[in-house]
């Protein structure tokens, strides 16, 4: 329990020596008293990967929001950045968001692209670049695929 960060008064209360000493009179209850600390154990845990996976996930998020318009932005890359494997943090980015890492970045960019398009006067190749694109077809490509529209009909309202 001290290995999860949990207090020894979180695991064990203040009545515990007392229900001890019960248990070791009454022969039989022992067995009933180690299942409920084992119980509240396993509680415990659970508990604790929760919170460390939401910290995970915020964290991540954050690094996401600072850096998604740069192009090398990666699963990996955060994931390297917050401290945690791939692998973890891609589970539990999409059981949290429902939805996949890329489908998120690319969601943000999109959203932010929307805005430059509406807000600037930055041609589509400039937006593709301050969103994270390197080639500006494939964002065309991208941006029609998720908002509906090519940039040019989003800018002019069509």
């Amino acid at each position: 329990m001290q290995m999860l960060g949990v207090s020894q008064q979180d695991f064990l209360p203040e009545d515990d020596d007392a229900k001890v000493r019960e248990a070791s009179g009454s022969g039989g209850s022992i067995d009933a008293y180690m299942q409920e600390l084992l119980e509240r154990a396993l509680a415990l845990r659970d508990r604790e990967s929760e919170n460390q996976g939401k910290h995970v996930l915020k964290k991540g998020l954050k690094y996401i929001e600072e850096n998604f318009s740069e192009e090398s932005l990666s699963l990996n890359s955060v994931a390297g950045a917050i401290g945690v494997s791939g692998n973890y943090f891609s589970s539990i980015f999409s059981q949290e968001m429902q939805m996949t890492f890329i489908e998120y970045v690319t969601k943000k960019r999109m959203e932010k692209a929307k805005k430059l398009l509406v807000q600037t006067h930055l041609h589509s190749s400039e937006i593709a670049g301050e969103v994270g694109y390197k080639d500006p077809h494939y964002f065309s490509f991208v941006f029609k695929k998720t908002v509906g529209c090519t940039p040019r009909e989003y800018r002019s309202g069509k």
